[in-house]
């Protein structure tokens, strides 16, 4: 079954770059639709200060520890999604990264999944709503969303980290590939993310209407451009 999953995604690697690429008009024009000035961003914005604070406090060691264990659970899951046999995920002794074993050739959806996907954002989000419906104070309330921010920062801060020149995972995809998708699907989950923050999931459903207009109005500019 990782045979044909490989196969499948493989086969799909351009047609979902070019998909990102065409529709990266619409995932920027996307973010000026979210109200960011209310109270609920205010505490999203605490908790991104927050982790800066507690990230510096915590030293270099540390901070990069956590980030590759994230870096290298988001590998491990995707293998599972894709139907892989994941063996051992290790640390690096003198900090300088990780490694999981794969069974198979894998695909590039594995390889790049660290540098587009906030693995403890979307797990939080999973959870988050019951969380508020649990409490009724301001107070609780906003801490659940300073949560949220710290979880997106500690995404952020990882992304920021491992994407450079000399990484392998982006030198084995190729730069161009591996930069369209990474900064295509930051776009996408970044906004996704903002879009949960302002309305929860009835929020991303319509951050996910709002990107279709926009695509449409898009194409019927080009299509008017040229015709």
């Amino acid at each position: 079954m990782g045979k044909i999953c490989d196969f499948i995604i493989n086969l799909l690697r351009w047609p979902v770059a070019i998909l990102l690429l065409i529709n990266m008009p619409a995932l920027i024009m996307g973010l000026t639709h979210i109200n960011f000035y209310n109270l609920k961003f205010y505490a999203f914005g605490a908790g991104v200060i927050f982790y800066v604070i507690t990230a510096f406090m915590s030293g270099a060691y540390i901070r990069s520890s956590m980030q590759i264990v994230s870096h290298e659970l988001t590998h491990a899951l995707f293998a599972y999604l894709t139907f892989h046999w994941v063996g051992r995920v290790r640390l690096n002794p003198d900090d300088s990264g990780g490694s999981m074993t794969l069974r198979g050739r894998g695909n590039w959806l594995i390889s790049l999944s660290p540098y587009f996907f906030p693995l403890f954002t979307l797990l939080y989000m999973l959870i988050m709503p019951m969380l508020l419906g649990a409490f009724d104070g301001v107070f609780e309330k906003m801490l659940i969303y300073a949560i949220l921010g710290y979880f997106t920062a500690y995404y952020w801060a990882t992304v920021i980290s491992q994407v450079h020149t000399e990484q392998t995972d982006i030198i084995n995809e190729g730069f161009l590939f591996s930069g369209i998708i990474i900064v295509g699907g930051n776009l996408l989950v970044n906004g996704i993310i903002f879009a949960f923050c302002s309305k929860l999931w009835a929020g991303v459903s319509t951050y996910g209407e709002i990107l279709a207009k926009l695509n449409l109005q898009y194409f019927d500019s080009l299509k008017n451009l040229f015709g």
